[in-house]
């Protein structure tokens, strides 16, 4: 990798972490909190102990993902365009992989935990779960994605190395030709 690939990574594994431990806390609680209460919902406790642990894992999975990947692309020595073309379903597998464990880890702690532990999360008696509507799971599973493309996509993109940087999607027409 180029010193300016490195650069570019750190600033997008920053950017990545403001997001994930600032921005979205801020964006939950200021501008989407109506789609995430329900009945006997305590926002702020919502967030503490289920939306922002689970996002937490996620941005250590996928942050786990982007090392391999930068690993296994700077250590191997494609002979032809054909190996690199087969990165391509892997980077996808680790990108659905991601998104699919954000939405498992949405779920562990906004529901299981809380079975398994039999306890309620609020003050609504019997209610041994966080009660989310609808659109606030709908929500949740977007930030997820958006997440994914945060930690993920991006740093791939911008950290790739030239020969694997054709095998992220959308990186020949950011980035430039081959």
């Amino acid at each position: 990798m180029r010193n300016t690939q490195y650069i570019w990574l750190g600033i997008s594994v920053m950017c990545g972490i403001l997001w994930v431990f600032l921005g979205q806390s801020w964006l939950f609680l200021n501008i989407f909190p109506g789609l995430l209460v329900g009945p006997g919902l305590n926002l702020e406790e919502y967030l503490q102990t289920g939306s922002s642990p689970s996002f937490t894992i996620l941005w250590f999975s996928c942050l786990v993902a982007l090392f391999i990947w930068l690993y296994v692309t700077t250590t191997s020595r494609p002979r032809n365009g054909d190996e690199v073309r087969q990165m391509q379903p892997r980077w996808w597998l680790a990108a659905t992989l991601l998104v699919v464990l954000g939405w498992l880890y949405q779920l562990l702690f906004t529901v299981f935990i809380w079975q398994v532990r039999g306890q309620s999360p609020t003050n609504v008696s019997g209610m041994n779960y966080f009660p989310i509507p609808p659109a606030g799971w709908l929500l949740l599973m977007v930030f997820v994605i958006i997440d994914v493309i945060l930690l993920f996509w991006l740093p791939t993109l911008l950290a790739s190395p030239k020969t694997f940087r054709l095998v992220v999607p959308g990186a020949v027409r950011l980035m430039g030709g081959r």
